[in-house]
């Protein structure tokens, strides 16, 4: 298998993207009887599983995705209200439960890899777009006109020349007798009046007022409450457990072990928590036991064999040999926490063979699946009900919490809600990988980059995408899904197989260097790790864009002129990069003490440019402004574009500034937002976002905001100081600067 093959095969089986088209079926056989059977049954308009016409008219929109506060509620809603010709507050969303009409990306039902909107652009309007013209359709049949001579306006079809309307809900029953369309009209960007056009949320007065039920606000009658002691350390089972206190207190209905951990139930939640005070447990052997995270990095700086390669153009050693300016760094991250603010939460229900859940999670049929396997029985008898999250950066694409509620409730025979403290969330996985980059590059007397090699070693990332795999292949016969899977993930641990996300932003820069080699090392290792927002961009992002800066200071030439020349005019890199000087006014002179730099990256298809400026006081690093520049194609909601790339700043800062995992004999230290923060409001910069308008479909909005912005900062540090930081976190290393 060719390089290329191996890439096209995997990118199509991995996890953390989706596919460009929702699925939406429109004319399959049998459609037809039954919109008209749910027609006359419920006087409802349904063409397909996506968007229903109500008998009052309003819409009735199913959205696959979860709302984690990236806004797919109001871009999928606004998608369908243009089509239909209807204001924003008449459709009515709800998250669609895990059924099998709902498994879009990659035959699953999940959110992740910022491929949300792009995913639906098209299906999603050809969807509300079937049932415009179906509507239509019925309304020119009952008048004896042509449909062409019919129009759409506010919920109601219109025929100008007989001054005759009807509303979308008289028209259900007759529109269900007409021809699903294959292929609806498509409004043209010139007709839009709420796509790049509407900037308010669906879900703000929700969310404002309390009405909006999240995870933890979820009740099931009969329901009781459940905490888990989790172990010290990752993977440790409880050897002995005393609980006599414990059960003697008011509410508590059973405190037992299990494979995660002790699980204490009662009938309310501070009753169980006030309960796990008391237990006493003796714990076993950790899985991490003897992993020390600075140990590894030593490890990880002794080990000097090249890995696999994922890019080799040219011939880098030969450039260096004949370079006057070459440079050679070595960047590093740490491990970090997903850390929502939400913590990790679930309520279960095992009835037999079947099984409900209710849950924040982006991945309902991860979660079917390894709920299945848990408690035994087909995945199809799992029922999740995804729930709005109060965040997720790609933790909830993990299924453990539920396995974990399944569990307990099966043991109680009673619906459950589990919700995990603080420390369980921060210090039982999943984490982004600790990483390092050691890159060399070489400038020629013309001034233009000719050599980058780039030599990467972490985690796995690809390794921690097994429970997807298997979801994904759950079809096939378990015996022969465990073999595949177990198959797969031994080629990458191999190193058979290159890793995608580890090295991706850097084998795929749109810089055009003669001569590039990118090669991973996989480092293995049992603390459980997985994808973070921006995933492999958020840590190589820093190494290339730092590194480009080193290389433009020393060949005495400006950073954005070094980066200008790398990039084709006229190229959407190039044109992103010339706004953000724009719009930051790069080149003027800062104000005494102030540092500017620059960074820019590609990620999920999406171009975004940062220019950080920032100032040493008193020893911590401030981050005044930041200015940014994004192309994402069209703008759905341009005030979620904005809030979403703002937010990704904010979270990437917190993590290049002061965030880290760090273990010692298998234990992560940092155990609540003390020890792990998260930047405060008076710490945040001024943020000002443009958006290019850019007649293309959508690319990614959640993640892209966030590579650039920890090498602008790095630049601008070294801009204001000359002291050049390659380990984040960033005020960490100033602090220990004097010592390296």
């Amino acid at each position: 298998m060719t390089g290329l093959s191996r890439r096209g095969f995997l990118g199509g089986m991995l996890a953390g993207g989706g596919l460009l088209s929702l699925g939406v079926q429109l004319g399959c056989g049998g459609a037809a009887a039954r919109v008209i059977q749910r027609a006359d049954e419920t006087g409802a308009l349904a063409p397909n599983a996506f968007v229903t016409i109500m008998p009052d008219g309003r819409v009735a929109l199913a959205i696959n995705k979860i709302e984690i506060g990236q806004g797919v509620a109001t871009g999928y809603t606004t998608l369908v209200a243009e089509e239909l010709g209807v204001p924003l507050d008449h459709v009515d969303y709800h998250l669609a439960d895990s059924l099998p009409e709902y498994r879009t990306s990659y035959f699953m039902h999940q959110t992740g890899g910022s491929t949300s909107t792009k995913e639906a652009y098209v299906p999603l309007r050809r969807a509300a777009a079937a049932a415009r013209e179906m509507l239509v359709a019925a309304a020119a049949a009952s008048w004896h006109v042509p449909a062409g001579e019919c129009a759409v306006d506010g919920g109601r079809v219109v025929h100008a020349a007989s001054k005759r309307s009807a509303g979308y809900g008289e028209l259900t029953r007759a529109a269900a007798r007409q021809p699903i369309p294959d292929e609806p009209r498509l409004k043209p960007r010139s007709e839009f009046t709420l796509i790049g056009k509407a900037d308010h949320r669906v879900d703000a007065r929700a969310k404002a007022t309390g009405a909006a039920r999240f995870g933890l606000d979820v009740v099931v009658p009969g329901m009781v409450h459940a905490v888990v002691i989790h172990g010290p350390a990752y993977g440790a089972r409880p050897t002995h457990v005393d609980a006599a206190a414990a059960r003697r207190r008011p509410g508590v209905i059973d405190v037992f072990p299990f494979r995660w951990g002790v699980a204490v139930v009662a009938a309310k939640y501070w009753q169980a928590l006030a309960a796990a005070g008391d237990v006493t447990v003796t714990w076993g052997r950790a899985d991490t036991a003897g992993l020390d995270s600075e140990a590894m990095r030593e490890a990880i700086h002794a080990h000097t064999e090249p890995g696999a390669t994922t890019r080799d153009d040219g011939d880098v050693d030969a450039a260096m040999s004949g370079s006057r300016t070459k440079l050679e760094a070595a960047y590093e991250a740490p491990y970090l926490a997903h850390a929502p603010l939400e913590p990790q939460n679930c309520t279960a229900h095992v009835t037999g063979d079947r099984v409900e859940i209710w849950a924040p999670c982006q991945a309902p049929t991860v979660v079917q699946t390894m709920v299945a396997d848990a408690v035994g029985g087909d995945r199809d008898d799992v029922l999740v009900h995804t729930t709005p999250a109060g965040g997720g950066f790609g933790r909830r694409l993990a299924g453990d919490f539920a396995v974990q509620a399944a569990l307990i409730a099966k043991q109680v025979g009673r619906p459950v809600k589990l919700i995990w403290s603080r420390e369980s969330d921060m210090t039982q996985g999943f984490y982004r990988p600790l990483s390092a980059a050691f890159l060399r590059g070489a400038v020629s007397s013309d001034g233009r980059v000719s050599a980058l090699g780039a030599r990467c070693l972490g985690q796995s990332i690809t390794l921690s995408q097994g429970d997807s795999m298997n979801a994904m292949i759950r079809g096939v016969p378990e015996a022969v899904r465990h073999v595949i899977v177990k198959s797969m993930l031994a080629m990458f641990s191999s190193n058979s197989i290159g890793d995608l996300f580890s090295t991706e932003g850097i084998r795929d820069t749109p810089y055009q260097i003669d001569n590039v080699r990118v090669d991973f090392t996989p480092v293995d290792c049992a603390l459980p790790i997985a994808t973070w927002r921006s995933v492999g961009h958020a840590f190589n992002a820093f190494a290339v864009e730092s590194f480009l800066d080193e290389l433009a200071h020393a060949s005495r030439q400006d950073p954005l002129a070094l980066r200008r020349a790398l990039l084709p005019a006229g190229s959407r890199a190039r044109t992103v990069l010339d706004a953000v000087a724009r719009l930051g006014n790069w080149g003027a002179p800062a104000a005494p003490g102030l540092g500017r730099g620059l960074a820019r990256h590609t990620s999920f298809d999406t171009e975004v440019a940062e220019i950080a400026e920032v100032e040493i006081v008193d020893g911590r690093i401030k981050v005044r402004r930041v200015y940014c520049v994004v192309d994402c194609g069209v703008a759905v909601n341009p005030s979620v574009v904005r809030s979403q790339i703002e937010g990704a700043i904010v979270f990437g800062l917190s993590a290049a500034l002061d965030q880290e995992i760090t273990l010692v004999d298998g234990v992560v230290k940092q155990r609540n937002f003390d020890t792990f923060p998260v930047l405060r409001m008076n710490e945040c910069p001024e943020i000002i976002v443009e958006i290019l308008d850019v007649d293309r479909e959508p690319s990614g909005v959640g993640e892209p905001g966030l590579p650039p912005i920890a090498p602008a900062v790095g630049n601008a540090i070294f801009a204001a100081t000359g002291v050049r930081l390659r380990r984040m976190p960033l005020q960490k290393a100033w602090n220990e600067r004097g010592r390296s």
